[in-house]
């Protein structure tokens, strides 16, 4: 029993010893741990003016976000830290992380230096530096709150970039920590500077940005003005899109916090979202007006969602759910970026005015925006080369824009010169017509006045004649027949010359009555049949009590100068068939008769002003009738055509019913 018992104590005490030196060999090794990373993470700071600390970050992961500096120095989670290989990139994320770096200097970088940190975009920096020996304990660090939702007030140097003082002891390592929380992407990097080389940067940095800006506004301003000139929507979406790039620009690049110090960290959020969103927003209205003939249902539709994800953006950030709205915005604006590069390729090939400077601008900045966006989404790492390419290849975007909308401003402005030209011709050939129109009625007035007298003598003087030798010379009967015809041919023509003065003369209104058309047709039926005896009228009237408003005086003539062309270009002993009747909501009237030397092609061209068919080469006229009877149909609101038919032509007139007559 005593054995036993002397057995138990002896391999309690080995067992006992073995762990108590487990133990203190694992703290070892966790110290060692934590000074090995502390002493990969020295920086050592000597000629240079400054001093890049990517590769030098060791990085904690607070899921939580309720971490503090005391929590971070804690053995059990100064374990979790490992090192960044290059600068923090990490896109959109709630997560709250933490970098540490430890920092040193000879004695030839001074004391006091200022350590940068960027973008400027970033919400919620703190830095904790080092200002006691023992880096182990929370109190032994001096806090810095930097970000975009801290008053420029309360930062130690108002800049573009947070700026944090520091101040460093020859050859002792001092570190550092900067815990880091944004809702927008979370991309981190660092440097060191003195504090000559800081205030160049500062300087030079605002010099960039400012001129940046002022080149967007003026470029801005440049397309409002052209939108004014001209009224093109085109430009106006152009000259608002290149403001919401500016708005953005100014507020994520820090220059707000040098302009408007006293608010910037309470807008700075809302602008950026305003000017990301706004110019989604407007750009696609621009395509959509730019590329309407290249188009598709599909894109359309598209380019139209595009405006909408634009306006939810603009409302993200007030409404709270902009980390969950920024992805989205991200792939759908990845998808645009190759819809415009397909759209402006299809317009060069469509030859399009400017279009080869449309395609130029867009792939320069499409690749701006898709290297940006792969950026924000933690895609491709933060580097020297596209830290500032969208600003850049936004810049080079609006300038070839601009250039190539200025192309069309000037094929417009052309346009316009040609069309002015155009219309002082049109003005100078209408003034050219008043005076002939003028001369034409005073002739017509002085032949009105002069012939009608001596015509209605001699046509009164051939029917005495007629009366008195009817009987005692009836071998002179032809003769005297041949004379009559030929002076009421005469007074034909001066009727036709008169109304076609009349029908030009806009002022000239008899005004429409109602005409009932079964009695207006028997009635021209016996005038025609008494007008030419020799000839054979075949009237076929179907109608009742349809009837036609109708200016009755210019009705008579249109109506006589088709009777007239029918009987004189048709054979003499060949019929006129006249059919009237009604059809739906009209009245037909159809004039046929037989003409074998008008040609096919001529039918449309006979209502010409002054043109005569091909059959008309021993008949006398003016090429007027035709042309008097469709403005007389016209200005009765219906449609008259000429029809050839074989050896037959065929003349339709439709004219609008009026209301039917009652019985």
């Amino acid at each position: 029993m005593n054995l036993a018992v002397l057995m138990y104590s002896a391999i309690s005490r080995r067992l006992s010893t073995t762990i108590l030196a487990l133990t203190l060999l694992l703290t070892v090794l966790v110290l060692f741990s934590s000074w090995a990373h502390a002493a990969q993470a020295v920086v050592i700071l000597d000629r240079a003016p400054s001093r890049e600390l990517a590769g030098h970050f060791d990085r904690y992961d607070d899921l939580t976000e309720k971490l503090t500096l005391a929590d971070i120095l804690d053995p059990k989670n100064a374990i979790g830290f490992r090192r960044l290989k290059d600068k923090l990139n990490d896109g959109y994320s709630h997560k709250a992380v933490w970098l540490r770096f430890s920092l040193s200097r000879t004695s030839r970088f001074p004391a006091e230096a200022w350590l940068r940190l960027y973008p400027p975009y970033l919400d919620h920096v703190t830095v904790f530096v080092q200002s006691d020996r023992d880096p182990s304990r929370a109190s032994s660090y001096r806090q810095i709150k930097l970000g975009d939702h801290i008053p420029v007030a309360d930062r130690p140097l108002p800049g573009t970039d947070f700026l944090a003082p520091l101040s460093l002891p020859l050859e002792t390592p001092v570190t550092i920590y900067v815990r880091i929380q944004a809702i927008s992407s979370l991309n981190f990097n660092a440097s060191v500077h003195t504090p000559t080389d800081m205030y160049r940067e500062i300087n030079t940095d605002i010099l960039i940005q400012g001129g940046y800006l002022a080149i967007i506004i003026l470029f801005s301003l440049l397309n409002f003005i052209y939108f004014l000139r001209i009224n093109d929507k085109l430009f106006l979406y152009f000259a608002l899109y290149a403001l919401a790039v500016a708005t953005n620009y100014f507020s994520i690049s820090g220059i707000l916090s040098l302009i408007l110090p006293d608010v910037a960290h309470l807008i700075s959020d809302y602008l950026a979202d305003i000017g990301k969103g706004g110019a989604i927003l407007l750009v696609s209205l621009f395509l959509i007006h730019l590329f309407t003939s290249e188009l598709t249902p599909f894109t359309r539709r598209y380019l139209q969602f595009m405006v909408v994800i634009g306006a939810i953006t603009i409302l993200a950030d007030p409404l709270g759910f902009y980390i969950e709205m920024a992805p989205v915005t991200s792939v759908a604006m990845l998808f645009l970026f190759f819809m415009i590069t397909w759209l402006s390729y299809k317009a060069v090939k469509n030859n399009k005015p400017g279009g080869k400077l449309f395609f130029i601008a867009f792939g320069i900045s499409n690749l701006g925006y898709f290297i940006h966006f792969l950026q924000l989404l933690g895609l491709v790492p933060l580097e020297w080369w596209n830290i500032n390419n969208i600003k850049y290849a936004s810049l080079l975007n609006i300038v070839l824009m601009t250039i190539a909308l200025a192309e069309r401003f000037w094929e417009i402005e052309k346009l316009t010169m040609a069309a002015l030209r155009e219309s002082e011709l049109k003005s100078l050939e209408l003034a050219t017509e008043r005076v002939a129109t003028e001369r034409q009625k005073r002739f017509l007035t002085m032949l009105s006045h002069e012939y009608r007298t001596p015509l209605a003598i001699i046509q009164s003087s051939l029917d005495i004649m007629d009366l008195q030798m009817s009987n005692q010379y009836p071998e002179n009967r032809s003769e005297l027949d041949k004379m009559k015809r030929a002076v009421r041919r005469l007074v034909e023509m001066m009727d036709v010359s008169l109304e076609k003065s009349r029908l030009s003369d806009s002022r000239e209104k008899e005004g429409a009555v109602r005409i009932p058309l079964a009695s207006f047709m028997a009635t021209e039926a016996e005038e025609v049949r008494a007008l030419w005896p020799k000839r054979t009228f075949r009237f076929a009237i179907s109608l009742t009590d349809q009837a036609i408003n109708s200016e009755k005086h210019y009705f008579t003539t249109a109506l006589f100068n088709l009777l007239d062309n029918a009987q004189k270009y048709s054979p003499p002993d060949s019929p006129i068939d006249v059919d009237c009747h009604g059809e739906d909501n009209e009245v037909v009237i159809r004039i046929r008769n037989q003409s074998d030397g008008l040609l096919m092609n001529e039918t449309e061209l006979l209502f010409r002003k002054y043109q005569r068919g091909s059959n008309s080469n021993n008949t006398n006229g003016s090429g007027l009738g035709l042309w008097l009877v469709q403005e007389i149909i016209q200005r009765h609101h219906g449609a008259v055509t000429f029809e050839k038919s074989g050896a037959y032509v065929v003349v339709t007139v439709r004219l609008p019913l009026a209301d039917t007559l009652t019985k």
